[in-house]
């Protein structure tokens, strides 16, 4: 026993060589210095393309919000990953420059959001990041202020936040922003993971209803606008809910020229630019326009208590119209129009619409006119399989058939679709005397003519 002791114990050195290598060494790696990053501007410059609201109308001036690592900061909690040409990075004059400056290892990172920055990089050593290398003025050349420290930790990941830049968007125009880069090592991987998210966002204030109200405006990535109907984001909080807590989640919605709020429905329009691209304030006023009922009815070969969870909804004519609803029954009230459901969720059940959850995806249009209710059914799920060549599986329109000359691999794609056309993505169903949900996904059977099974599998979800 004491020998098999002995035999343990094995010099530093030799562990340094034998288990990592001499080049790398075993010296501990050096500690993390956070510095947090600057302030968001006191100035953001004059606003143009203003106008004089009318009566009635609500204003919302903004205020750009940047995160700097500090306890009063509002995170996206999103995050963004994207791949890149390693051709790119051998050619790329930014990365050359970090090349002949870093100490350490050189892990490239690529965003393609960010136009005239695309590549960025990210010094660490061992499992210990270091620095970001990041081109701010988009020169390709690198300056001192271009190697960022880390801002902050939150777990296990290191989080670097950069000064402000300004961000060319498509089109015309360019736009303040700011960008932050989450660093982890999964397990025991050699190489960092690295996801982008937006460090930044739009803020203002006003009275709606008698209430002081806060509105919040999310950009559509990391390099993204704050001002693009369905892809962009917002919240809208009332009363107490205007206090945010230190790393608080708040819930948002696509950003839409109609919006809800408490049962009421607004029209919301931004205006003005600021100087630095800056969107300059929102103005919401209520909307007259007719309404109409959505009713949801889930059939099947029995008789289903449904309750409409969640919907989204993006108008069909009026195509800035985006809703996101939570009804919690099996109607809503909506501004009379067509509408796509692009997703949603039921719950159901014989006796409970509480048993069972139903996800779907590219539902119907549904049309609700002025004052009458629109019922559409969904559900009473069928089984549809597309069958194509496997060498077509990625073409954009590829060629379905029943029937294939004998050898030819085959690429099956089983969709479970519902009476409306609906693509039914998930089934979950509660657990007796709890609020746990157990997944339950239909699974295949293919036979033969004579009913022999051939292939037997669960489907994914999805």
């Amino acid at each position: 026993m004491l020998m098999k002791e002995r035999l343990q114990v094995v010099p530093l050195a030799a562990l340094c060589a034998v288990a990592f290598g001499v080049m790398l060494g075993c010296r501990p790696a050096p500690p993390t210095t956070f510095v947090a990053a600057p302030p968001s501007p006191a100035d953001l410059g004059p606003a143009t393309g203003l106008s004089t609201p009318s009566a009635g109308t609500v204003v919302f001036d903004l205020r750009y919000r940047a995160q700097t690592g500090g306890a009063d900061d509002i995170p996206y909690r999103s995050y963004w990953s994207y791949g890149g040409m390693d051709s790119e990075t051998r050619t790329n004059t930014f990365l050359r420059a970090v090349r002949d400056k870093a100490s350490g290892r050189v892990h490239y990172t690529y965003n393609y959001l960010l136009r005239d920055r695309k590549w960025a990089a990210v010094e660490y050593d061992g499992q210990q990041p270091l620095a970001l290398y990041f081109d701010l003025n988009a020169d390709g050349q690198l300056e001192d202020h271009e190697r960022i420290l880390p801002t902050f930790k939150d777990g296990e990941a290191i989080h670097f936040i950069t000064p402000d830049f300004p961000q060319r968007l498509e089109g015309d125009g360019q736009t303040l922003c700011r960008v932050l880069l989450r660093v982890m090592f999964y397990g025991g991987s050699p190489e960092p993971n690295t996801m982008w998210s937006p460090a930044s966002l739009l803020e203002g204030t006003a009275t709606l209803n008698g209430r002081p109200t806060r509105l919040l405006l999310y950009a559509n990535g990391p390099g993204g606008a704050f001002d693009q109907y369905g892809s962009s984001s917002y919240s809208l909080l009332w009363g107490s809910r205007t206090n945010i807590g230190a790393g608080e989640y708040v819930s948002r919605s696509r950003l839409s020229s109609v919006i809800d709020s408490e049962g009421e429905f607004y029209r919301l329009t931004l205006e003005g630019r600021r100087s630095n691209g800056l969107p300059a304030r929102v103005l919401l006023v209520k909307d007259t326009s007719p309404t109409g009922t959505l009713a949801v009815k889930l059939t099947g070969s029995n008789v289903l208590a449904a309750s409409l969870s969640s919907v989204y909804l993006h108008g069909v004519e009026e195509k800035t119209v985006h809703f996101r609803l939570s009804p919690g029954k099996d109607r809503v009230v909506l501004p009379a129009g067509t509408y796509d459901m692009e997703d949603g969720m039921l719950t159901y059940g014989a006796s409970d619409s509480r048993d069972w959850e139903l996800s779907f995806q590219q539902g119907p249009s549904v049309t609700v006119n002025t004052g009458q209710v629109c019922e559409q059914a969904l559900g009473d799920p069928v089984l549809k399989v597309r069958a194509i060549k496997e060498s077509d599986r990625w073409n954009r329109q590829p060629v379905e058939s029943d029937t294939f000359r004998k050898g030819t691999r085959i690429y099956l794609e089983p969709r479970v679709v519902g009476k409306g056309g609906e693509l039914l993505t998930r089934f979950r169903q509660t657990v007796a005397g709890s609020q746990q949900k157990n997944e339950r996904p239909p699974r295949i059977t293919i036979t033969d003519s004579e009913g022999k099974e051939l292939l037997s599998k669960t489907m994914e979800y999805g």
